[in-house]
């Protein structure tokens, strides 16, 4: 399947693959504080949004059933 990944960050580190997942997005934007808008799609489940911290780079996971959307520290 393939995955298309954007984010609000630069380009060269939206583009860099993380080791395993961090954290799990969140569906729910938090209000009042900084965050990542991540976003990507599938072929059977359609476009997705999740949302993770700044520093955080997003991935997603369309080989599971429902997609799993990530969330990588990279100083892990």
């Amino acid at each position: 399947m393939l995955a298309a990944v954007a984010t609000s960050a630069s380009p060269t580190r939206a583009g860099q693959r993380a080791g395993s997942p961090d954290a799990t997005g969140t569906f729910v934007e938090p209000a009042n504080t900084p965050h990542r808008h991540c976003s990507g799609s599938c072929l059977k489940s359609g476009t997705l949004q999740w949302f993770c911290k700044p520093h955080q780079t997003c991935s997603l996971d369309c080989g599971t059933a429902p997609p799993h959307m990530h969330c990588h520290d990279p100083q892990r």
